[in-house]
């Protein structure tokens, strides 16, 4: 019977070695998705969604990042394809900017002129942002979320 030779830069694995494995993440679809998309959102979720404007018009991609990461931290079931493409949220930077848009697929977060379209599907967000009522709007595929300061969540299907 022939046995492999393990040379010196060979690893073997042990039990001791191998880290417990996870076990497999199902994937919510149709009304389980839909389901999770409508839970209330986290106070501090809102509150870092309700401060996009603190970075000002000029935001670090480290910034954009650690942005993206909350977003799969307060959806941490959700498959990366399932989270929201971007936030559209009121813009307090003043004149002339209206709304501002965190991109999750491009990681860019832009603000917006009066006038200047949303780019990447996200300008059906725009007057729903602007609505007193909403901290910020989320974008998704075929769906937006709208989101009161209190994270009560209203969905809205194309």
């Amino acid at each position: 019977m022939r046995r492999p030779i393990v040379g010196l830069n060979t690893r073997v694995e042990t039990s001791l070695d191998v880290a417990p494995r996870q076990q497999a993440v199902v994937r919510l679809e149709g009304a389980a998705l839909e389901k999770r998309l409508r839970l209330k959102r986290s106070s501090a979720f809102i509150e870092t969604m309700t401060k996009l404007d603190v970075s000002g018009v000029v935001v670090s991609k480290g910034k954009v990042q650690e942005l993206i990461d909350q977003i799969s931290s307060e959806f941490p079931e959700l498959a990366v394809d399932q989270l929201p493409l971007g936030i559209v949220s009121k813009c307090y930077l003043g004149n002339p900017y209206e709304v501002h848009s965190l991109d999750t697929r491009l990681q860019i977060l832009d603000h917006y002129k009066r006038g200047e379209i949303v780019p990447n599907g996200m300008e059906k967000a725009r007057r729903l942002a602007m609505h007193p009522s909403y901290a910020y709007i989320e974008v998704y595929m075929n769906m937006i979320a709208a989101i009161s300061l209190s994270g009560e969540v209203s969905m809205i299907k194309e």
